[in-house]
């Protein structure tokens, strides 16, 4: 429980700095793993062991493939080699530290594991954009800290990573069920049925003067009318400038909840320490 209050009181801290300032500084997820390493050597002058993942040979053998993939990506997306080329060495270090801890005394080699199959894991989560670098390492500091067990997947984080999923998914639901309570409306929009119906479960409506850098609009001036856009993707746009083009046409805008992942990421680790993992769980009862 001392593992779980520390890393909840970091988590805590962390969600809150995303909310606020959508970035969260590295020295949390530092301090994450050097409580894991520090948990690692209680563990291991009390002779408590881990099963480890599996054979090191084989955890070699998927870093190996992870490089081989790494630098195709770097020969594919040439215009991002000189961004890439920077996070080679930390990437290249943290690996290689990886595999020499591999043959380190237990616990010391199954945290190892755990953080090595970590990273691979949340390196193509966000080559997808599914994931930003912020959530990838607070998922690699769990990993250092937690490991599976038979309510889990034998990765603790990826279990993580698929109740963070779950949660994210029933988001939409809160949020129309939000707007049929407050009797949403559309204000100054005409027709696009299915734009309203797709933006009943993506955003709610507030008042213009309340827009700030933490929502993004679905509501853009075009053409002469006001037209709902998808809230998928990134939305690039300048607060003010929005305002000014907007507030002649309409007091009111719908808008999209800019949620952290992190905070699902959270809620997502509470419910694998005490209950598992939701997907998993699923999958079972269902096959």
């Amino acid at each position: 429980m001392i593992r779980f209050a520390l890393s909840m009181i970091l988590l805590f801290y962390a969600c809150v700095e995303d909310v606020k300032k959508r970035e969260i500084e590295d020295w949390v997820w530092i301090i994450m793993v050097g409580m894991g390493i520090l948990f690692g050597f209680h563990d291991y002058l009390r002779g408590i062991t881990y099963t480890p993942l599996a054979e090191n040979f084989t955890i070699i053998k998927i870093i190996a493939l992870f490089l081989a993939v790494y630098s195709a990506v770097l020969l594919m997306d040439r215009e991002s080699i000189p961004e890439n080329i920077k996070e080679t060495p930390y990437i290249l270090a943290f690996l290689g530290v990886s595999i020499l801890m591999f043959f380190a005394p237990n616990p010391f080699n199954v945290i190892s594991q755990n953080m090595s199959i970590t990273f691979v894991f949340v390196y193509f989560i966000s080559f997808f954009g599914l994931m930003g670098g912020g959530d990838a390492k607070a998922l690699i500091a769990i990993s250092s800290l937690f490991f599976g067990t038979e309510k889990t997947l034998p990765v603790f984080s990826i279990s993580v990573f698929n109740n963070s999923l779950i949660l994210v998914i029933f988001l939409p639901l809160l949020i129309f069920f939000y707007n049929i309570i407050k009797r949403s409306k559309f204000d100054n929009i005409e027709d696009q049925i299915f734009a309203k119906i797709r933006t009943y479960f993506t955003g709610y409506p507030i008042n213009i003067k309340d827009l700030n850098d933490k929502k993004f609009p679905l509501v853009f001036y075009e053409n002469g009318k006001l037209i709902l856009r998808s809230s998928l993707g990134v939305i690039d746009y300048d607060v003010e400038k929005y305002k000014k083009e907007i507030s002649p046409h309409t007091e009111k805008i719908w808008v999209t909840p800019g949620l952290p992942f992190l905070i699902p990421i959270t809620m997502g680790f509470i419910i694998a320490c005490f209950y598992g993992d939701l997907l998993f769980r699923l999958l079972f009862h269902l096959f």
